[in-house]
């Protein structure tokens, strides 16, 4: 649920009460985009609440950002909003009240896309790693661990997976480029790209052994920073319900 609560402060603008969590590039942002329900809506059982995007001054009295939670990766991008009664101009009300959960959802297909090239391009790099390791390991009879056919599977699997979630990317963000509606194409890029690099480090640990368990090595880094993007802007389980629910309701020219 919304935990922020915004109060109409005459004609001047808001009021809002609440804690935001997991707020991204808090640390070093300077506005934050807040959605808050509208106080008066959605507090009697049945009754729907109307949610309002505002854009909140961080430097604000009343409102004060919080060190978060750090992330698996150990980058520390996030941060806790902490909102006591602080005053936001009218003027800074973004699109009509009451409409602001439209604005939150609407900019999550976007965010589900840009998320892919930052996997994409630490998974390239896991890519580059293990091929490096596989050139110059050497095995017993002194050649090098890519000679092993076992071990070239793994590689060529890794490659065309690349490859494959590349290109998924690549047309779906023209289409978005083009001011197409890529809702599904969305879901479809998340779901692939983050699976199937999650799936690419694994081997690619798999195959540096037991540097690629220890702290300190790329691949072990690299590793906990994918495994995030299969719950970042939603989990995988929600992108397939995202996809199977458009395929339901889509006309049948738009599923071929």
């Amino acid at each position: 649920p919304v935990a922020v609560v915004a109060v109409r402060d005459g004609d001047d603008g808001y009021r809002l009460t609440g804690h935001k969590v997991f707020s991204s590039a808090g640390p070093f942002a300077d506005f934050a985009i807040v959605v808050a329900r509208m106080a008066g809506t959605g507090e009697r059982e049945g009754e729907k609440p109307e949610f309002s995007a505002f854009l909140v001054d961080l430097d604000s009295p009343g409102c004060r950002v919080e060190d978060g939670a750090t992330p698996m990766s150990g980058e520390h991008i996030e941060s806790d909003i902490v909102l006591d009664d602080c005053h936001v101009p009218a003027a800074n009300l973004l699109g009509e009240e009451g409409k602001g959960m439209r604005i939150a959802l609407g900019r999550v297909t976007t965010n589900r896309l840009l998320h892919c090239p930052t996997v994409l391009g630490a998974t390239r790099r896991a890519l580059a790693l293990t091929l490096d390791r596989t050139r110059n390991r050497k095995v017993a009879g002194g050649q090098p661990l890519l000679k092993l056919q076992a071990i070239q599977h793994k590689i060529a699997d890794m490659a065309t997976g690349l490859y494959a979630a590349r290109s998924m990317t690549y047309d779906a963000l023209a289409a978005l480029d083009e001011g197409r509606e890529v809702h599904n194409e969305a879901f479809m890029c998340k779901l692939f790209v983050a699976e199937s690099s999650f799936r690419i480090l694994d081997e690619a640990v798999q195959i540096f052994g037991k540097e690629g368990l220890t702290q300190g090595n790329e691949i072990e880094f690299l590793f906990r920073k994918i495994r995030m993007f299969r719950v970042l802007t939603g989990t995988s389980e929600i992108q397939r319900n995202g996809i199977a629910k458009f395929l339901a309701f889509a006309e049948p020219a738009r599923t071929a």
